[in-house]
């Protein structure tokens, strides 16, 4: 992490960018109705972050490469425990705002060209997320933009099936999909 100066901890700083982003979650409803809009949305995390932030963030993804799916796992169960996230870390945040960045990626031209500008397991592992938060909408009552799981949940399973070779968590994800397969349709 000294590679990267830091003017504060590690620890802090991530949680102040994790605050940021939930703060000021991305368009997701009526993205397309103005050019600004998807505009802003294809650089969310540019506009909100900033430059340097975002190459610190690049730089530890390349560095820690192995440990994504560990580190994005982590973080998915820590959102059960959002008192957990505030006393340790200053994270306020509420399952809407979570909920609004899976729909972003799921949903949106500036979430879903995000992703395919990520490696095919960055892709994979967000999106699984992405479709589990949103089944978490469903079932709590809170998918107010309607998405529809279906379809990507069978987008989901034929790329990993094909082309998830490199997934280390492979099989529980499947095993969750097709779960989920089992209920929606």
């Amino acid at each position: 992490m000294k590679d990267f100066h830091l003017s504060e901890s590690s620890k802090t700083h991530f949680s102040k960018l994790l605050q940021k982003l939930f703060d000021t979650p991305p368009v997701v409803t009526n993205e397309t109705d103005d050019l600004f809009t998807i505009l802003k949305n294809t650089a969310h995390f540019f506009r909100i972050l900033g430059k340097k932030n975002i190459l610190v963030l690049k730089g530890i993804l390349d560095r820690e490469k192995s440990s994504f799916e560990e580190i994005i796992k982590t973080f998915y169960e820590l959102t059960s425990y959002p008192d957990v996230l505030e006393k340790e870390y200053g994270i306020v945040f509420k399952d809407e705002g979570l909920y609004d960045y899976a729909s972003f990626f799921q949903s949106t031209m500036g979430g879903r060209l995000y992703l395919f500008r990520r490696d095919s397991t960055s892709r994979m592992v967000i999106s699984f997320y992405a479709v589990m938060i949103i089944d978490k909408a469903n079932s709590e009552g809170y998918n107010r933009h309607g998405i529809d799981l279906r379809p990507a949940i069978d987008s989901l399973i034929e790329e990993m099936e094909n082309t998830g070779k490199n997934l280390h968590y492979k099989e529980e994800y499947l095993d969750k999909l097709y779960d989920l397969k089992e209920k929606y349709f």
